[in-house]
């Protein structure tokens, strides 16, 4: 607090002028260092006379060193070079206002506000004092002859002193400002370690000294090094231990059991706690004994500490969650989004790796969420370890990762890892959990220049080798895009087929092997996209499938062959009609409900309809298809088990069911003749039929050849190209 009192009676000497109090007072150093001050007069006697008077003097414990000027001129040049705490300016010089003139300049021009200024002037009442006082920053006006040695020594003690105090002042001020700047600074950081650095830096900064100091913090084993800077830099990460300062390492060490901070001449060792970190020692090198003033700003500072400390905390948090996968650690799509566009601008070649786990529905459905979720980790640190440390490894979707390569010429060997890996079951809490992956692979800048492109492109990829190659992995091609927008412009034209009236059944003729004679047929289904263009299902039943719309498409399937079948019986062909059923009608949960209303509907008899399922079924939709099968085969519907051969179903399934028919598929047909080991196959599978009590029928038949050694192996039924092609309905009867 500054507090100025003004003489009310003639025993108050000048040093009672000015007074700065304060309820803690700075205690200030010893300091040797002189006062620097500067007469200004044009007559040398009053340079000698000040000199001689004040020689070997000491104001406020310092001595005095003076410099003369005797014209304003020469004054305004040494002002120019160097600070002066006080001016002895005389009033009368060159001009009569010379002096006057100079003590504007002083401030304005030299821009100094803080050295003291005592005019003097010879010729008493030339300018009246209390205007001069008024008017001009000047910190005493006097006579010459009214200075004597022991007045000239108390004016230049107050003026000293409110010199000494302004400083002060200033010295608080830019104290106070490199707190604040300090401490706003470290609202902008948004990692802890680069909080910890810009603190030892700050601490620094306020002290004054070299950027050079350590933060400490609690760790599981001791105190731990957060950050270093300076000589220390290396030691970052490491516990505090490493140094081979002992000393240092003890008062460290002492700070953080005490929480007191030290202050020594060797430096200065700073205790500050953090809600989110707990106690923390910063210690600085100072080779100087710390002010009490220094002291006061870093316990301001040491509050902004602990703020900034927990926002840089919580913003590490949240980057975290921003950008990692919670489950894993991993990368997350948006990481890896930010990655791929980053080096896309980089321009150097690069892969990009999508890999998906096979089937990981059915162990998360059938082992649990918590098994799904370690399925998930157990899945990271394979690829981690396939590809190794130099790899970004990202999780952007639920069973999906991708791989970032730079090195591309290594993905051959790095995919060959990979499939070394998956060749052993991955164990996860005690359970072996068979696990493949299905990967596309895009590099750039081949496959798109820009990330959304890649990103796409790798995608499309995957999704051809899932359709083609599971379990293995396909490279980009331009014409797997072409195939791709086919694809989702086949779905387009797919949503609108049956409002339409664009489907078509085609039928295909069943034959006892012995007699020759017809014995069912199946519903065979075309579209009629445009005139004269009759598609068949190979290009249209996986997008139907991919999309759903195979539930109504497939729905309108079986109420037409239904009602075909009635009117064909109506007309006396009275065959059993066979209608093939996809997997995601199956999984449908009006499937049972939509074959009773085509039957309802049409008015077939239930036992004049079969429903083939294709083998894989039995394996994927395990429980729900025997509950559809026993359901079906309970209104009298006949059950077919399709493609038989190339399926996993176990015997005990086949057992168990109530299925009349396997069907052999027909790539054990096509060379039946001519290749011994497809003739045991089906030879197996006919005799395995026949001891179930199951009708065979062999599918595919296109040659007399092969016709004949299914009739000399057993096989009760046939289908093919020999025996009949698909017709329209019109051409069966």
């Amino acid at each position: 607090m500054i507090a100025i009192r003004f003489s009310t009676g003639g025993g108050v000497s000048d040093l009672d002028l000015i007074d700065l109090r304060d309820d803690e007072p700075v205690a200030l150093a010893a300091d040797e260092t002189p006062w620097r001050v500067l007469i200004v007069d044009d007559d040398e006697q009053v340079h000698q006379v000040t000199r001689f008077a004040l020689q070997g003097s000491r104001v406020l414990g310092r001595p005095l060193h003076f410099d003369s000027a005797f014209s304003a001129d020469e004054a305004r040049a040494l002002l120019a070079q160097s600070r002066y705490s006080l001016i002895l300016l005389d009033v009368v010089m060159e001009t009569e206002d010379a002096g006057l003139k100079l003590v504007g300049e002083i401030r304005e021009r030299f821009e100094d506000p803080a050295v003291r200024i005592v005019l003097r002037t010879g010729q008493p009442g030339y300018a009246p004092e209390i205007e001069v006082i008024q008017n001009y920053d000047i910190n005493d006006y006097r006579a010459k002859s009214e200075l004597t040695s022991q007045r000239l020594l108390t004016s230049l003690t107050a003026a000293l002193r409110s010199y000494q105090q302004i400083c002060t002042i200033e010295s608080n001020r830019a104290g106070l400002q490199r707190v604040l700047d300090a401490s706003s600074g470290l609202m902008t950081v948004r990692a802890v370690r680069g909080f910890a650095e810009r603190v030892v830096l700050q601490i620094c900064n306020i002290l004054a000294v070299p950027a050079d100091g350590l933060l400490c913090g609690d760790g599981d084993d001791g105190l731990h090094i957060l950050a270093a800077i300076g000589r220390d830099a290396a030691y970052a990460g490491q516990p505090l231990d490493a140094l081979s300062d002992n000393d240092r390492v003890a008062r460290i060490a002492t700070v953080r059991r005490t929480e007191r901070s030290e202050f020594a001449a060797s430096g200065a060792c700073l205790f500050l706690r953090s809600p989110r970190l707990g106690a923390l020692v910063v210690d600085v090198p100072t080779n100087k004994r710390t002010s009490e003033l220094d002291r006061r700003l870093l316990d301001i500072y040491a509050i902004n500490v602990a703020v900034g400390l927990d926002n840089a905390h919580l913003f590490e948090e949240l980057e975290l969650y921003a950008f990692h996968d919670a489950l894993t650690g991993l990368w997350n799509r948006t990481s890896l989004e930010r990655e791929l566009a980053r080096r896309s601008a980089l321009g150097s070649p690069f892969a990009l790796v999508l890999a998906d786990i096979d089937n990981f529905q059915a162990v998360n459905d059938g082992l649990g969420h918590e098994i799904g979720d370690r399925t998930l980790k157990a899945a990271a640190a394979l690829l981690a370890d396939a590809f190794g440390p130099a790899v970004f490894l990202a999780r952007p979707a639920a069973d999906n990762f991708a791989l970032i390569v730079d090195d591309v010429a290594r993905l051959p060997t790095l995919l060959a890892n990979l499939a070394q890996r998956l060749a052993r079951n991955v164990l996860v809490d005690g359970h072996a959990v068979p696990m493949t992956m299905t990967l596309g692979v895009a590099r750039f800048p081949q496959h798109g220049n820009a990330a959304a492109t890649l990103f796409r492109n790798a995608g499309i990829a995957l999704k051809q080798a899932k359709r083609r190659d599971r379990g293995g992995y396909r490279e980009f091609d331009n014409r797997f895009e072409v195939e791709l927008k086919e694809r989702l412009n086949t779905i387009r034209e797919l949503r609108h087929v049956v409002e339409r009236g664009e489907l078509r059944l085609h039928y295909q003729g069943k034959h006892d092997l012995g007699s020759g004679r017809r014995v069912g047929v199946e519903a065979l289904l075309r579209w009629q996209r445009g005139p004269g263009e009759l598609v068949g299902p190979d290009r249209f039943i996986d997008a139907a499938e991919e999309s759903g719309l195979i539930v109504p498409i497939g729905a309108w399937v079986v109420a037409e062959a239904c009602r075909q079948q009635r009117e064909w019986a109506a007309r006396g062909f009275d065959v059993p009609m066979a209608v093939n059923v996809s997997p995601r009608q199956l999984k449908d949960a009006d499937f049972t409900a939509m074959v009773d209303r085509a039957i309802a509907d049409s008015g077939i008899a239930p036992d004049r309809l079969e429903i083939e399922i294709t083998e894989s079924l039995l394996l994927g939709e395990g429980d729900r298809a025997s509950e559809i099968i026993t359901s079906l085969r309970g209104r009298g519907v006949h059950i077919a088990i399709d493609d038989f051969g190339i399926g996993h179903s176990s015997l005990s399934r086949l057992q168990q069911l109530p299925i009349d028919r396997l069907k052999i598929d027909r790539s054990f047909v096509t060379d039946l003749d001519v290749r011994a080991e497809n003739r045991s196959i089906v030879d197996l599978v006919i005799k395995l039929g026949h001891a179930l009590g199951l009708k065979v029928l062999a599918e595919g038949v296109e040659r007399a050849e092969q016709a004949e050694v299914l009739r000399t192996l057993g096989c009760d039924e046939v289908q093919g190209y020999l025996f009949d092609r698909p017709r329209p309905p019109s051409d069966v009867a």
